[in-house]
C-alpha cells in the first residue's frame, strides 16, 4: 500500500442510512473518485466483510462529490503497469480484486451513478446488479483512446447489459453517453433526480425480503444465466426452491404474506 494514499486519504467509507442497507462510498471527490493501484486494496478490504454480514441485505455503490468513478488515476504514473507480460498479468489481477469482491457479494447490489462513470468506473457500475443514474451521470467505455481494451469486467458485463453490437460500438467509438441515452440502451434501469436517494429507497424495499430469499434469488439468476433452459428447469430452480421451502421460516413468512393480502 502506498504511504501517500494511506496517510492522506481514506478512499472509501461505508454508510448505513437504513436497516439492512449498506452504502459503499468511493471517497476521493477531488479526483472524481479515480482509483490508483494502491487505492484498490483499501476498497476491497472495506467491502469484503459485507458478504458475511447477515444484517446487510442490500449493498449500494456510489461516489462522493460530483463523480461516481472516472477509472484509473493517471496522475499515479509511478504505479502504472510493469512492461513485462507476466508481471502485467499479475498486476491486472490485483487491480481486479475489488471487481471480483463486488461480483462475489451474495446480496443484491445497486450502483447509484451520481456523476461520470468512465473506464474502470463504468466497470464498477456494471459490476452491480442494477444501476440508477442521476442527471449528471455520464458513461464512457473509453479504453481504446489509450489503445487498451476493456477491464474491470466490462467485456463480460457491458454486452450482457446492452448486447454485443451496442457494447462494441461504445468501446470503439469511445463516446460518453448521458443518463437518457443510457436508459434507452438498457445500461441503467432508471434515471432519478437524486440517484443515491432513489437507490436507498429501492434498497429499503429489497431489504424487506428475507435475506436468505433475496440471496438465493440472485444466485439462481446467476446460475441460470450460465446454462440452458432444461438445466434451469430440472436442476437449478428445483434446488433453489427446495432450499427455500425447507427453510424453517418458510411457513411463517408465507402465512404473513397471505394474511397481508386478504
Amino acid at each position: 500500500m502506498s504511504d501517500s494514499v494511506s496517510k492522506q486519504e481514506k478512499v472509501v467509507r461505508i454508510e448505513r442510512p437504513t436497516a439492512g442497507v449498506a452504502v459503499v462510498v468511493l471517497d476521493r471527490p477531488a479526483r472524481l473518485n479515480a482509483m490508483n493501484p494502491s487505492s484498490i486494496p483499501l476498497v476491497t478490504q472495506a467491502v469484503r466483510p459485507l458478504a458475511d454480514d447477515p444484517e446487510t441485505r442490500v449493498v449500494i455503490l456510489t461516489g462522493a462529490g460530483r463523480g461516481f468513478c472516472i477509472g484509473m488515476d493517471l496522475s499515479s504514473l509511478d504505479e502504472m503497469a510493469p512492461r513485462d507480460v507476466d508481471a502485467t498479468i499479475a498486476w491486472m489481477r490485483e487491480l481486479h480484486s475489488f471487481s471480483v469482491e463486488l461480483a462475489r457479494l451474495p446480496q443484491p447490489t445497486i450502483a447509484a451513478v451520481n456523476g461520470p462513470a468512465i473506464g474502470g468506473g463504468l466497470g464498477m457500475a456494471l459490476g452491480c446488479d442494477l444501476r440508477i443514474a442521476g442527471p449528471d451521470a455520464k458513461f464512457g467505455a473509453t479504453f481504446a483512446r489509450m489503445a487498451i481494451g476493456p477491464d474491470t469486467g466490462v467485456s463480460h458485463n457491458l454486452p450482457a447489459a446492452i448486447g454485443h453490437a451496442a457494447a462494441l460500438d461504445l468501446l470503439l467509438s469511445c463516446e460518453s453517453i448521458g443518463p437518457d441515452a443510457a436508459l434507452r440502451l438498457g445500461l441503467v434501469s432508471r434515471v432519478a433526480e437524486d440517484a443515491l436517494a432513489a437507490s436507498i429507497e429501492l434498497g429499503e424495499q429489497w431489504a424487506r425480503i428475507p435475506a436468505h430469499a433475496s440471496r438465493t434469488i440472485k444466485k439462481t439468476l446467476q446460475l441460470a444465466a450460465r446454462t440452458d433452459i432444461e438445466t434451469t428447469l430440472l436442476d437449478i430452480e428445483p434446488r433453489a426452491q427446495a432450499d427455500l421451502i425447507c427453510h424453517p421460516d418458510f411457513f411463517t413468512n408465507a402465512n404473513a404474506w397471505l394474511a397481508g393480502h386478504h
